[in-house]
């Protein structure tokens, strides 16, 4: 979490910020998802709080005092949570203990590297159109398949 420190300090890139492991000897793609994971709540924290008049929401107050005592099924609210809390992606697991123990108790780590299996098994892109690669393999003895 040092790279907040970094980035309330102004700085806008951090080099190996992201999956770097036994100070910077090697990388973890699970490490890279939970780094990332992190990262996107420093992201939240550095785009800040927008103070306007529709953000402050004095409508939605007078509502609450003078109305149902409470902000919770406000539209305002519902608004305001979607645009200003930070939702963490599948690795954080915010159900109950219970609910996490029936669900096999998965630390993160153990979430991180079923992701990384999907992105792995699933991510397959294409860098270069077939019809380039297809003159280079006529040019050039490629062993790799295509």
């Amino acid at each position: 979490m040092t790279s907040l420190g970094v980035g309330l300090a102004g700085c806008n890139m951090v080099y190996e910020s992201s999956g770097m492991m036994a100070s910077l000897l090697g990388a973890s793609f699970e490490a890279m998802l939970i780094d990332d994971e992190m990262l996107s709540q420093v992201y939240r924290t550095l785009r800040g709080i927008e103070v306007t008049e529709e953000t402050l929401g004095f409508e939605a107050i007078k509502e609450a005092v003078y109305g149902e005592g409470h902000f919770l099924g406000g539209q305002h609210t519902m608004d305001a949570m979607q645009r200003d809390y930070f939702w963490p992606s599948k690795l954080t697991d915010r159900q109950q203990p219970s609910v996490w123990e029936e669900q096999g108790s998965l630390d993160m780590w153990q979430r991180a590297n079923t992701r990384v299996k999907e992105i792995l098994a699933e991510h397959q892109p294409v860098y270069i159109r077939p019809e380039t690669d297809a003159e280079i393999r006529r040019k050039y003895k490629i062993l790799l398949e295509a």
